[in-house]
């Protein structure tokens, strides 16, 4: 995979995330139909969080800085990030979602092939390129959380 071809994925990816939303009436999206009484709300709240926690770690190796250990577990992460996220309104929710997709997108488009594709580029990713933290957080995590929204529609 290359530039060019890791942000297709990521465009197309986010394109069938977005039609995928966009069949949902207001009342769905705050309705606890997901696994474990999330909502969509919720939902987009937690992978708002990971594409702003994958820009941040980004940007912490391109700058020589090796990101913060989370001391926490990957669970106990989305569950704080649930808790943090419960409460705050829907608009505000899907307003940093779509800001933190906007700058890794931009992160992904403005990074060298280097700094995406070579496993050995940071010693912090352990011989894995980059550009699998982008999927894992852009296009590969919509995928993951598909069968979620999809129940929800149902």
């Amino acid at each position: 995979m290359n530039q060019a071809e890791l942000l297709a994925h990521v465009r197309s990816g986010r394109a069938q995330f977005e039609s995928a939303l966009a069949q949902f009436s207001a009342d769905q999206w705050l309705a606890p139909d997901l696994h474990g009484g999330w909502s969509i709300k919720d939902l987009i709240a937690h992978i708002g969080f990971w594409e702003q926690h994958t820009a941040q770690e980004f940007s912490a190796l391109l700058r020589g800085v090796k990101p913060p250990d989370d001391s926490l577990t990957l669970d106990e992460l989305n569950a704080q990030v649930y808790v943090q996220n419960q409460h705050q309104p829907l608009a505000e929710v899907r307003l940093a979602e779509q800001v933190a997709y906007e700058q890794l997108l931009l992160l992904v488009e403005n990074a060298l092939e280097e700094d995406l594709f070579n496993p050995q580029r940071f010693a912090w990713t352990e011989g894995k390129p980059f550009a699998e933290w982008i999927e894992n957080n852009t296009y590969g995590h919509y995928a993951e959380h598909r069968a979620d929204w999809t129940m929800s529609n149902e």
